[in-house]
Formats: C-alpha cells, sequence, structure tokens
C-alpha cells in the first residue's frame, strides 16, 4: 500500500502524534508499505523530502514552512490552520496514495486529508487521538461561542464521511459510533518497546516525599490541586513541576500568592527526563476532573511511566483510571485537595507502597507496544484498501 499520513508533528520532533507516529509508520514500513508523510518543518530538521532517522527505504517526510510554536491556545488554533493550508501544495507533489491519514485533533488537517483523499481518490482515514468534538465544547477553546457548534458539525461531517476513524481509547469509539460514525476501531497509545531497556537509579529517599509532574502545563491538567495540596503539607511534600504550556505563568503566580515552595522547571528531553524520574518517589498524571470526555481520555505519558515502572499517583477518572489499576503500578486519587493530602501523607508514612516491582514494564509490554500498534493498523488499511478495490 502507498500511505500518506498528514500530522502536525513528526521526528525529530518531541511530541505524543510524533511517538505514536513515528514508530507505527516505521512499523508499516517494515511491513512492506510506502509511507508519505506530509508535516511541517521543525527547527532539528528543516529539509524537504528528506529520509526520516530511521533510514527507512521506504518513509518519506515532506515538510513545509510553518509559523513559530505559539504559547497561546488561539495562537495554537491559528497555526494549525494556516500549517493545513500550506500543507495542502506539499501533499499534491507527493506520489499519489492509495491511503490518506490524518492525524486530529490538528482540526484543519483533517480537511486537508479529506480535500487530498477526494483529488487523488485514495480512501480517508481519521486517527482521532482526542474526545473531540465533546472536548472543543468543554474547553471553550474556541473564543468566539458561535464557532464551536461550526467548528463540531464540519468535524461530524468529515468524520462520517471516512473510510475509517480510529480512536485511542474503547469509551472514545463508543461515544463515536452513538454519533452515526460507522467503520470505527480502536488502536491504543503506547510506547516503543523494541529498543534497549533503561535502567533509573533512585536517589536516596528524604524525609519529604517528592512529587513529579513532567509534561504539559496546560487547562487539561488541572495542576493547581498540587500546589494548593502541597501548600496544606508544607515540609513533607517536595514538589516539581517539569515543562511548559498555556497554564504555566497561572500556576507560578498560585504558588506565590499561597507562598508554598513549588520547584517549577523548563522542559527537559533524553538524560535529563531520566534524571527527574530518579528524583521522584511518585509521578503525577492528571487530568481537571470538570470535562466529562475524559472519562475516555487516557494521558499518553502515563504509558512512558509504566514503562519505565515509575510510581504513579493517578489524578485521573476513567479508562486511564482502570490503567493504573489493572497494572498496579501506583494508585488513583480523587481529584481534589483533601483527598490528594490524605494520600501523600500515608504515602510518606508508608513508603514500601512506592515499589512497582516491575509490573508497569510488564503490562505495557503486553498492552500497549506500539509496534503491536503498528501491525494492527495496516491490517485495518489493508481491509479499507480491499474494500475500496470491491466496490
Amino acid at each position: 500500500m502507498k500511505i500518506m499520513l498528514l500530522t502536525h508533528s513528526f521526528s525529530p520532533e518531541i511530541s505524543p502524534p510524533q511517538r505514536r507516529w513515528s514508530v507505527i509508520a516505521d512499523e508499516l514500513a517494515k511491513l512492506g508499505n510506502e509511507v508519505t508523510v506530509v508535516t511541517p518543518k521543525s527547527g532539528a530538521n528543516s529539509a524537504q523530502g528528506t529520509r526520516t532517522p530511521t533510514d527507512s527505504e521506504r518513509i518519506y517526510v515532506r515538510r513545509y514552512k510553518s509559523l513559530s510554536k505559539p504559547k497561546t491556545m488561539l495562537g495554537k488554533v491559528l497555526k494549525h490552520g494556516v500549517d493545513a493550508i500550506l500543507s495542502l501544495p506539499e501533499a499534491l507533489k507527493a506520489t499519489s496514495p492509495d491511503i490518506v491519514i490524518a492525524t486530529v485533533p490538528a482540526l484543519p488537517t483533517l480537511i486537508v486529508g479529506y480535500v487530498i483523499s477526494k483529488i487523488r481518490r485514495a480512501a480517508f482515514v481519521v486517527d482521532l487521538r482526542d474526545a473531540w468534538p465533546d472536548l472543543l465544547r468543554e474547553s471553550q477553546v474556541l473564543k468566539w461561542r458561535w464557532m464551536e457548534p461550526v467548528v463540531s458539525r464540519m468535524l461530524a461531517y468529515l468524520v462520517k464521511r471516512s473510510d475509517l476513524l480510529v480512536t485511542v481509547t474503547r469509551g472514545l469509539a463508543i461515544r463515536m459510533r452513538l454519533n452515526g460514525v460507522k467503520n470505527v476501531a480502536t488502536i491504543p497509545n503506547g510506547v516503543e518497546t523494541d529498543r534497549p531497556e533503561v535502567s533509573i537509579n533512585h536517589e536516596p529517599r528524604t524525609d519529604a516525599i517528592r512529587v513529579l509532574y513532567l509534561g504539559n502545563i496546560g487547562r487539561s491538567q488541572g495542576l493547581e490541586t498540587l500546589v494548593h495540596a502541597a501548600k496544606i503539607l508544607g515540609n513533607k511534600v517536595s514538589v516539581r513541576i517539569v515543562g511548559n504550556g498555556t497554564e504555566k505563568r497561572r500556576l507560578t503566580e498560585l504558588a506565590d500568592e499561597l507562598q508554598v515552595q513549588v520547584d517549577f522547571r523548563e522542559p527537559v528531553y533524553g538524560d535529563l527526563v531520566l534524571e527527574n524520574y530518579a528524583w521522584a518517589d511518585t509521578c503525577v498524571v492528571s487530568l481537571r476532573p470538570d470535562w466529562p470526555s475524559f472519562e475516555h481520555t487516557i494521558p499518553s505519558k502515563l504509558y512512558e511511566l509504566l514503562y519505565l515502572d515509575r510510581h504513579i499517583t493517578g489524578m485521573v477518572r476513567g479508562e486511564a483510571a482502570g490503567i493504573i489499576a489493572a497494572s498496579g503500578s501506583g494508585q488513583v486519587v480523587g481529584q481534589n485537595v483533601s483527598a490528594l493530602v490524605q494520600y501523600l501523607t500515608n504515602l510518606a508514612a508508608n513508603p514500601d507502597r512506592l515499589k512497582t516491582s516491575n509490573r508497569g514494564s510488564k503490562w505495557v509490554k503486553q498492552n500497549a507496544s506500539l509496534r503491536d500498534a503498528g501491525r494492527a493498523y495496516a491490517e485495518l488499511l489493508g481491509d479499507v484498501v480491499s474494500r475500496g478495490a470491491k466496490s
């Protein structure tokens, strides 16, 4: 098969869609398919038509000029819109595909994918990584209220006309079927398990329990709960928040207002990530409690923490909470300040509960390998092409 992937982020960038699709694309290529990736230029690699870092002879990356990375949510929306327009000529220059895959939540990418599939008479597949359109309404990311129903209807229109919709959670698949989408499959997120084992040496424990949040600092995470808990716990806890996002300034201002010591740090990559994990006694995975769509949302960071056998403090519910319970690598906590304070107090008094005994990595290898996801994707895409050939 000749597959075209439209995505707003790809290797060598570091992001959730990159982690998912770099591995899946590599696996599709290993199975004999030709994959063309249409994606914005990154600072690390600005050449057009270059090979991917895997040096696969069957993966081609076509890059187009892009706006610089914005700091606000509105800026992100505008960037995705401009990127989508700029991607169209680059996609039309590529070899005609059998299948066009558009990754969402970069919503304008969905429109371009649909247009390209019609021009090239190719099958159209949507890879839906977040709970759109529900999340669009709950987050109120669109400042003009009249836009949300318009965008939601457009999303529903395009998704229903896809030959296949792929979701990353079962709950989201059920929601989309209830919304009238017929061809729906679930291929979960996960991690690259075909890589050398990573050993993390823990720093010696101190009297204060060390709590780490590492990742995006946005409205979705609801990290103000952690800051308020740190204020109550005082010197019983040491909190470190590593990353960047639209809510970082507000969180730092909250910590200053409460006069609580929270160690805010800039984003880190590679070995520096592992150093932070070595420091931490427990790692927080958090989604705010007041958006219903988070019942069937699983933060991609959760899989990485499980694979590295980190102890997890899960301020989540629904499918994400189910994974933490099934893996036995942490505990799900009530999404409020009092529950978090009580939990961290008990955890500090019972440090044996921090032991994971490699349960997380075992669970991931059995349930969340992106190599397995790539093979599952290949089967689904083959079925789509087969149906198209018969019709």
